[in-house]
């Protein structure tokens, strides 16, 4: 009586082990091949079919290729591979040393005064709401032209990506020949064309894939930067200037070259880490720096 009760229990815990993996499984979003799973859990497929078609029975369904799947009604929860996904989309993927699920999810089942982390966001516009990121969003993914007023100027463009920096929305588009970034707050009078389909330069999209700003323009300028050794830190810890490289000095201080689209792109960089900062080439946008600061001082003085 020992020996069978011993086996009973055995073989109810295995399956209760299986189905559990499954169902693991099946809210990350997989979508399972009966073959494959009956041979990780060493049994027959016929043990996996009643697994999926009578023990999960309303949970489980086949696809259209024959994989099973999380039924429409059991998916109240959201896959694991959609929130690593939107982790990475909304560019927080590295925020936290542990990005485990179970780190998450003891974060958000502690209450917030007694958690020992917080995450200061940075400021973002509020487009809640907003028809012309919505009709923005549904031209780029139909490829329409568009016309708006853009600082006061009629624009016809054809829009390729929204594009978020530093709180800030951007659309990337061509216009007149170029590509170009609009701020989508600053976007007015939108009107789509729906009747049209605009043929996607590769060239463009390969541009905006490849860049790590908003800066839009083929032309660069090698910039070569002396940063003081007590602000070097923040330069090493991270990238601060697009295509940033630096290289450590004995005393400390730090060689940085990078490229600039504008000297615009450069300049609030700089000015915030005065006087520890050094614009050594183009020695051009050295004299212009100092130029404006001493037009600046004369100013407060007046």
């Amino acid at each position: 009586m020992a020996s069978n009760y011993t086996t009973k229990i055995s073989k109810g815990e295995k399956l209760a082990q299986r189905l559990s993996r499954i169902l693991a499984r099946l809210h990350q979003g997989d979508r399972i091949d009966k073959r494959q799973l009956a041979e990780e859990h060493d049994v027959d497929v016929r043990t996996i079919e009643r697994d999926m078609g009578e023990r999960l029975l309303g949970i489980a369904e086949r696809d259209a290729d024959g994989r099973w799947q999380l039924t429409h009604a059991a998916r109240s929860t959201i896959p694991v591979k959609y929130l690593h996904g939107y982790a990475r989309m909304a560019g927080t993927e590295y925020l936290f040393p542990d990005g485990s699920l179970r780190y998450l999810l003891q974060q958000l089942n502690m209450p917030e005064h007694r958690r020992v982390t917080q995450v200061q966001v940075i400021p973002h516009e509020d487009l809640q709401g907003s028809r012309i990121f919505t009709a923005l969003h549904a031209a780029i993914a139909s490829q329409h032209s568009c016309s708006f007023i853009y600082k006061n100027r009629l624009r016809l463009a054809q829009p390729y990506r929204l594009i978020h920096k530093n709180g800030v929305w951007y659309l990337a588009a061509e216009d007149s020949g170029r590509l170009k970034n609009f701020s989508v707050a600053l976007i007015d009078q939108l009107e789509v064309d729906e009747a049209s389909r605009f043929p996607l330069n590769r060239a463009h999209s390969d541009y905006i894939d490849a860049k790590d700003d908003v800066w839009f323009t083929t032309e660069t300028t090698d910039v070569l930067l002396r940063v003081g050794p007590d602000i070097a830190h923040y330069f090493n810890r991270q990238q601060l200037l697009p295509q940033q490289q630096q290289r450590l000095d004995g005393d400390g201080s730090l060689l940085v070259t990078t490229q600039i689209n504008h000297i615009n792109q450069l300049m609030p960089v700089v000015r915030h880490w005065l006087p520890h900062v050094r614009i050594l080439k183009p020695k051009e946008w050295h004299d212009e720096l100092v130029l404006g600061l001493k037009q600046a001082i004369q100013l407060w003085e007046e």
